[in-house]
């Protein structure tokens, strides 16, 4: 409709549009007015696909979304206000948060500090017990996922691949939803998933807003698949005393993971600004329940606030108090700016700025499970700890008995004239900055030599090409999609055409393929003396729009 010659678009007779605010795997957030009652609100718009079948399936989750969220009554949860279909699409009314999402603050202004990591922590539990007091399942927290008030305090929202315990399940055969790098190992395997599952993402998260580097974070998909599956998450030391309480959340058996008390009694600790968060029993060993077991009590209070279900209340068999949330003394306090390290995801959350998550959440999102699963998890009597320690010892006896072949066919390390030991290689390692903004930039004070063995890693940061339009992303570039977005641009615009815009790109005179693309690291020997020189790949015309940076680390051995 039309008023004194504006467009104006709006939905159910009564939300009128304004400016987009961001854009998720379920839809695209507007910020809305509500004519009615005389207030802001943000509208969600679902996703519409091309058939019908896939169009019901996804409004079917919508409505799922929609009412899980509604029936939670907590401070830190997002507020549902209304359900709206419009021009054959449904959108969801929701409490505006005029903030940015944590991803977002952390790449803006760096990680945060362990107490402050904690106070949040602190809210966003107990925004989880509440979701699981209501029955469901939040399954995707994760830092893109946290919106920001302007008092500091954190929402939770996003709820667009929750699902209710007592219903079936609405995900497609062999899909998985939810951002690879903050899922638990269970759910990518075939153990059932429960609220230890976003107990798990809630410890994902604290690492990375403390660290500002994903536990989790690989080049690929598969990688970091691989990584939750198996791997031990690697947790920088600046968590400080928050590592514990990482540590046992991110245990790979969900029972072995603390409980919800438990964790908040540490959180509060570390809030408080304790050294150390106390003991971190499992759950299993204390005989106690996680939130949201059908036999759980219902009932929560956090600041004030009765969680209950306003369309249908559940049966109450005995009252339960949740972790109350830590009171945030005044504004977050950023430390300095700290890039952020990261990969590509599918899944976005709208900040104030209108811009996507940035790369602490761009992991893929969607994993079609016949084309690829996991091999089963070992099943072992103990932790990864246990496994770990079978690993190492396996790989240390394999290293020795390698060792031991070479001495008895090639003799010892000795030139056998003076009996003096080779002289070991001399080995210089310097940080560099990559800048998006600019073209090629040395890597190396000094030129390499001939001979001399150069490895080039990715230590952090992250950086988009279009900043007005396309996430951070790190050294591997923009994902599929975002690519394929500026496929108009590839001819003009690409340095390397078969990377992805966004890509880390890598030339040395003389080697064959450049320039490289030096994703995550990138080694090889020089043939003749240079200079090392790396890029963002996008080419000197068309950086006006980039932004971001990458810190390397360069290894030269001669």
């Amino acid at each position: 409709m039309t008023s004194g010659g504006d467009d104006i678009r709006l939905i159910g007779g009564r939300y009128q549009l304004g400016n987009r605010l961001g854009r998720g795997g379920m839809g695209t957030v507007w910020r809305a007015y509500d004519q009615m009652l005389a207030r802001e609100v943000a509208a969600k718009e679902l996703n519409v696909a091309s058939d019908d079948r896939e169009y019901h399936r996804r409004l079917r989750r919508a409505l799922r979304e929609a009412r899980t969220v509604a029936r939670v009554r907590h401070p830190h949860v997002v507020g549902v206000h209304d359900l709206v279909e419009h021009d054959d699409r449904l959108w969801i009314v929701m409490e505006l948060v005029d903030g940015p999402n944590l991803a977002r603050q952390v790449a803006d202004d760096g990680p945060l500090t362990a107490r402050r990591t904690a106070a949040l922590g602190l809210q966003l539990l107990g925004a989880l017990e509440a979701v699981h007091a209501a029955g469901a399942l939040h399954r995707d927290v994760k830092p893109a996922n946290v919106l920001l008030r302007r008092d500091g305090s954190a929402v939770l929202t996003d709820f667009g691949i929750a699902a209710l315990e007592d219903d079936e399940s609405l995900t497609t055969a062999g899909e998985l939803l939810g951002s690879i790098g903050y899922m638990a190992p269970e759910r990518l395997t075939t153990e059932e998933a429960g609220p230890p599952s976003d107990l798990w993402s809630l410890g994902a998260t604290l690492s990375a807003v403390a660290s500002g580097v994903a536990p989790f974070q690989r080049a690929t998909g598969a990688a970091a698949l691989h990584a939750v599956t198996f791997a031990e998450p690697e947790i920088p030391e600046r968590v400080g005393p928050l590592r514990p309480i990482v540590e046992a959340l991110l245990d790979k058996s969900p029972g072995q993971r603390p409980s919800a008390a438990t964790v908040g009694a540490a959180l509060r600790r570390v809030a408080d600004g304790a050294e150390d968060p106390g003991p971190l029993p499992p759950a299993d060993l204390r005989g106690t329940d996680f939130p949201g077991t059908r036999t759980d009590a219902a009932t929560a209070t956090d600041a004030g606030a009765t969680r209950t279900d306003a369309a249908d209340p559940p049966t109450l068999t005995a009252p339960r108090t949740v972790t109350a949330p830590h009171t945030l003394t005044g504004p977050p306090t950023p430390t300095a700016p700290h890039p952020l390290a990261g990969s590509p995801t599918l899944a976005g959350t709208p900040t104030s700025a209108g811009s996507s998550a940035p790369a602490l959440d761009r992991e893929p999102t969607v994993v079609d499970q016949a084309a690829g699963s996991p091999p089963p998890r070992p099943r072992g009597p103990g932790p990864g700890r246990a496994r770990a320690w079978w690993w190492t010892a396996g790989a240390a006896l394999a290293v020795a008995a390698l060792a031991a072949a070479l001495f008895f066919t090639f003799g010892p390390p000795f030139d056998g004239d003076g009996g003096d030991t080779a002289q070991p290689p001399a080995t210089r390692t310097s940080k560099v900055t990559v800048d998006a903004t600019r073209g090629w930039q040395s890597a190396t004070g000094t030129p390499v030599q001939k001979g001399d063995e150069v490895t080039v890693r990715y230590t952090s940061g992250t950086w988009t090409v279009d900043s007005a339009n396309l996430p951070f992303v790190g050294p591997g570039g923009h994902i599929a999609v975002d690519d394929q977005s500026l496929r108009f641009a590839w001819k003009d615009c690409k340095v390397n055409a078969a990377a992805t815009f966004g890509a880390l790109l890598g030339r040395y005179p003389g080697n064959p393929g450049n320039p490289h693309a030096v994703h995550r690291a990138w080694h090889f020997q020089a043939t003749r003396p240079g200079t090392l020189q790396l890029r963002v790949n996008d080419r000197d015309g068309c950086l006006d729009d980039n932004k971001g940076a990458l810190t390397v680390t360069v290894q030269i051995t001669h």
